[in-house]
């Protein structure tokens, strides 16, 4: 595996200014990539883009809402204009809303399902005629394993569940122009979003029914960077589980696991 994969490549990376996103971009840069750290919180994206370019590593901060028609296409412009071409979008920018279904408003719905699902059409819609003048592409959408099973919340499982329906739609229709669609799909990962449910009576029931354990940033990147580069050029329409097996299995616990009992 090269140390440079994506030297002279440029990814947009939407919620890149905190959490996997941060990371993601700390993987390109790492490997030789472009970066251009897209989220809606601009001083997020500055402070992930000033870390990175104190390692003398290219990457340009761009405020966008990744609801807005004209955010995103103005963010494809600004990296057009800077870098002149665009090789991959990681569709990663997303809200979360922990809600039973009863106790999901309208409110929450549309939230979640513009970001989550919205989001990431408006993003490769707009990247994508640029993609097919060059014959060449990659997108990765972020799912979660919460569009595989049922876990998380309403509003949350039926946007993921959709990135995911989005992926094999959009792998067969761009497949004639040399584009790549897949998804990753994280389990329960340690980030500082979820620091507080680590702290909890919960966490230590969750790793127990998870065969690998709670995963690490480092885990998700590694996917969504190979999904990214050459070496996956021939995977298209697929969903990635990252999840240390959790969707793999019935898991009953760790008794449970002890099969010679």
């Amino acid at each position: 595996m090269s140390a440079q994969r994506f030297r002279d490549k440029v990814i947009i990376v939407t919620g890149g200014g905190s959490g996997l996103g941060e990371d993601y971009c700390r993987g390109f840069v790492a490997e030789g990539g472009k970066v251009v750290c897209a989220d809606i919180d601009e001083s997020a994206a500055k402070r992930t883009v000033t870390s990175l370019q104190e390692t003398g590593r290219k990457s340009i901060a761009v405020a966008c809402d990744v609801t807005s028609t004209y955010d995103v296409e103005r963010m494809v412009e600004e990296a057009l204009h800077t870098y002149g071409r665009i090789d991959a979008l990681v569709n990663n920018a997303g809200v979360i809303r922990r809600r039973s279904l009863v106790g999901t408003t309208d409110e929450d719905w549309d939230r979640e399902i513009n970001t989550d699902l919205k989001g990431p059409f408006v993003c490769a819609r707009a990247v994508v005629p640029h993609m097919i003048d060059r014959g060449y592409g990659k997108i990765v959408n972020i799912s979660s394993v919460a569009g595989i099973i049922g876990c998380i919340s309403t509003a949350y499982s039926a946007s993921k569940a959709g990135v995911n329906g989005l992926t094999r739609q959009w792998a067969l229709e761009l497949a004639p122009y040399g584009i790549r669609v897949n998804s990753v799909a994280p389990g329960y990962t340690a980030t500082p979003i979820n620091e507080k449910l680590r702290k909890s009576p919960a966490a230590k029931r969750i790793g127990e029914t998870i065969p690998l354990g709670w995963g690490k940033p480092a885990d998700i990147t590694a996917a969504v960077l190979f999904l990214s580069a050459g070496e996956s050029d021939y995977i298209t329409g697929q969903t990635l589980a990252v999840d240390g097996g959790l969707t793999t299995t019935a898991d009953m616990g760790p008794e449970y696991r002890n099969f010679d009992r």
